[in-house]
């Protein structure tokens, strides 16, 4: 009987480990890596003696400055406070105020006028020569161009002397008195007739 050996170990532990792909790869990391390994495990305990020695001074001397320092500060019991410089304040703006103009000054009043004056002025011969060249001597003419009662003034020229509406509907004595302020602020020239009148 032809009795052949029967291999029952499974395919893949027949195979040398060196000849897995994966082993393959690792291999060359293990042996260099390996050595540097146990090297450092042995060194470690030396160098760490040689640090616990020097982390106990610097803590000795981390405790002893913090005790000098406590110690300094029961003696002294304000602390030094640093000094900030503070940067230069800005110059303050103060607002300008808003510019007010100032009132208009009111009307010039008319200076007081005695009538009696005004009346023996207004019946004098060269102001009758005036009106009746103005307006005919006619106290309420108004003729649309501008100019108003027996002797023809302008609104302005009105107002400015103290009348109120138009002149034509003012009285004739208020237009005598009126113009007749005129005249003592102004003289004749007021009226371009006057030099016709022998003023």
């Amino acid at each position: 009987m032809d009795i052949r050996r029967i291999d029952l170990t499974p395919r893949s532990l027949k195979q040398r480990p060196w000849h897995n792909k994966h082993v393959k790869h690792v291999l060359p990391f293990a042996v260099i890596l390996l050595p540097g390994l146990v090297l450092s495990l042995a060194l470690v305990p030396a160098s760490q003696a040689a640090n616990t020695n020097s982390h106990k001074q610097q803590l000795t001397s981390f405790v002893e400055r913090d005790l000098r320092k406590a110690l300094l500060a029961a003696e002294d019991p304000a602390p030094a406070v640093p000094v900030v410089p503070v940067p230069a304040a800005a110059p303050v703006v103060t607002p300008l105020e808003p510019v007010v103009p100032a009132p208009a000054p009111p009307p010039a009043t008319a200076p007081a006028v005695d009538s009696s004056s005004a009346a023996a002025w207004a019946a004098g011969p060269g102001v009758v020569c005036i009106r009746d060249h103005e307006s005919g001597d006619d106290y309420s003419t108004d003729t649309g161009n501008g100019y108003y009662g027996a002797y023809q003034d302008s609104l302005s020229t009105w107002d400015a002397s103290g009348g109120t509406g138009l002149p034509s509907d003012a009285p004739p004595a208020v237009q005598d008195q009126i113009n007749y302020q005129i005249w003592l602020s102004g003289g004749w020239g007021q009226w371009g007739t006057a030099p016709g009148c022998g003023l």
